[in-house]
């Protein structure tokens, strides 16, 4: 793979994370109203969360740089330090989940935004690692069994919370794939 090849592949991972965190924010975000200024606040910060963190996988790592810039380098190098000097990505999914807990959704709406998180974590991952996607197939079960665990939760808290048959089968569902995902992890 050719060098322009490669920066063509960087660029492209870290535009997918940006979208991808860009859908989580607005995601979590909807509906804003009812959430007062601190919603404002958040969605602002995970905004900037998801831009610096995208930026921090376009910069890469840190390339030695003489002792004398000019300013508008210096001032360039400045931004890529400030974007590599903390994981983004950790405060994009901290300030998601609080938006999505300011309001009251449904849980589908929860477990959509669950799911886009764990894709916008798995490109993060692969776009500051440089590594191929084939790198993640030893995952493949664990990455299932978890949505599996995460549609099992989203269809329990759908129920009503009376007991019945309906949910008592799916308690007993979610201990047997808690049970499978607990070998699976152990196995790896």
């Amino acid at each position: 793979m050719t060098a322009q090849q490669r920066r063509g592949l960087t660029a492209w991972r870290a535009c997918s994370a940006g979208l991808l965190a860009a859908a989580c924010v607005a995601w979590s975000a909807v509906p804003l109203a009812g959430t007062g200024g601190i919603g404002t606040v958040l969605v602002v910060a995970a905004a900037g969360c998801a831009a610096l963190g995208t930026l921090r996988l376009l910069v890469g790592a840190p390339a030695a740089h003489p002792d004398y810039l000019n300013p508008v380098a210096r001032a360039g190098q400045v931004v890529a330090d400030l974007a590599r000097a903390a994981s983004w990505a950790e405060g994009v999914v901290v300030t998601v989940l609080v938006l999505e807990a300011l309001h009251h959704s449904p849980p589908w709406h929860t477990g959509v935004l669950g799911a886009a998180l764990l894709a916008y974590l798995l490109a993060v991952h692969l776009g500051e690692s440089r590594a191929r996607l084939a790198v993640l197939r030893p995952q493949v079960p664990l990455l299932a069994a978890g949505l599996g665990l995460l549609v099992l939760a989203v269809g329990a808290a759908v129920l009503p919370t009376a007991t019945g048959s309906a949910a008592d089968l799916i308690a007993v569902l979610a201990a047997i794939a808690a049970v499978a995902v607990g070998a699976l992890a152990l196995r790896v």
